[in-house]
């Protein structure tokens, strides 16, 4: 990771010597930089992460960055930095680099800067299964937590992911070729949920399906108080983002719903208007042509004396990535840890 975020360094004309962790390791130095351009130079203390870290990480890491300082300018690589996350980086001093050419790097009097890419890069390795119940069997070995007494097997993953059990081998033997789980012995399977967690969401190509775009006077958390009360078992409406997210992880005030239906309904059911786009819509409205959206054990948050159906968590997390933003890509990352944490 590191080599590679160096060569993009040299190949934009910046002179770099890289000094390794030269004895610094105990102090979290991957490596030690002086990097130089038109008579300008500085030196940057690396750290090195296998994966970038969600907005609401970056203050955790103030007391690294601070250890960092003591050797050189604090400069994290990682595999790939958004720009929302670069520009919250830069304003907590840290300089950072990525695999993608991606950089920005400042030391008193100099700042050298480059953006090659506004989005990560499909993975090249091996993707993640999917057809007939794949997401399906992901989501439920995602949500498998401390709760569970023992691993899963091939039986109980079947019936929470509503697939059939040979199904279900396929995708675990695949997912064990990833190193995404391990065989424990007696038919039970120990997943990585967070690497799962990630490689999901950084593959996921999305529910697909219909989508209708919608508007309304009221607040989004009452357009999903209404669409509780009208959801059945067999014709379920579920929230996500932003309202779901909201309702599991406090982060602000909702400005938008999305409505994940099986079955298509009236709009005007639930007091809505068509939008002419999303620009001006405040309710996604979709039936999803993957209806592994729908959690397989119902995920209920109450509001108001009103419970409100919500989509599957990892979907909530997607949601939030793709509607975008700076304030949703932090509380993706708070609402992936609460998945990951929780009993």
């Amino acid at each position: 990771m590191l080599m590679e975020a160096v060569r993009w360094l040299r190949e934009s004309g910046l002179r770099v010597e890289d000094y390794g962790a030269a004895g610094r390791a105990g102090a979290g130095v991957d490596a030690i930089l002086d990097v130089a351009a038109d008579g300008r130079s500085a030196r940057f203390a690396v750290q090195v992460r296998r994966r970038a870290p969600y907005p609401h990480e970056v203050d955790r890491l103030e007391p690294s960055r601070r250890e960092l300082a003591k050797q050189g300018r604090p400069l994290m690589a990682a595999p790939f930095i958004s720009e929302p996350l670069g520009s919250i980086l830069t304003r907590a001093d840290w300089s950072w680099a990525d695999d993608h050419g991606n950089f920005d790097l400042r030391a008193p009097g100099l700042m050298f800067r480059q953006r090659r890419t506004a989005a990560a890069p499909a993975p090249r390795r091996r993707s993640l299964p999917r057809g007939s119940g794949s997401f399906a069997v992901i989501r439920a070995l995602v949500s498998f937590g401390a709760r569970e007494d023992q691993e899963l097997g091939t039986t109980a993953l079947a019936a929470q992911a509503g697939v059939s059990q040979p199904r279900v081998s396929q995708v675990l033997h695949h997912l064990r070729e990833l190193n995404l789980v391990e065989r424990t012995g007696h038919g039970r399977w120990q997943p990585d949920r967070e690497a799962l967690a990630d490689r999901f969401l950084a593959e996921y190509p999305g529910p697909e399906g219909s989508e209708q775009h919608c508007y309304s006077l009221d607040p989004p958390t009452q357009v999903a108080i209404r669409a509780g009360q009208v959801s059945e078992p067999g014709r379920p409406i579920v929230a996500s983002a932003d309202v779901g997210p909201d309702l599991i992880v406090p982060w602000r005030r909702p400005s938008l719903v999305i409505l994940y239906m099986k079955h298509a309904m009236d709009p005007t059911s639930l007091r809505l208007t068509d939008a002419q786009g999303r620009h001006d819509a405040n309710v996604i409205v979709r039936l999803p042509e993957d209806r592994s959206v729908f959690p397989s054990h119902a995920l209920v948050a109450s509001i108001q004396g009103n419970d409100v159906p919500l989509a599957d968590p990892l979907q909530q997390i997607w949601d939030l990535q793709d509607l975008g933003g700076a304030d949703r890509l932090e509380v993706a990352g708070r609402l992936r840890q609460w998945l990951l944490s929780r009993p």
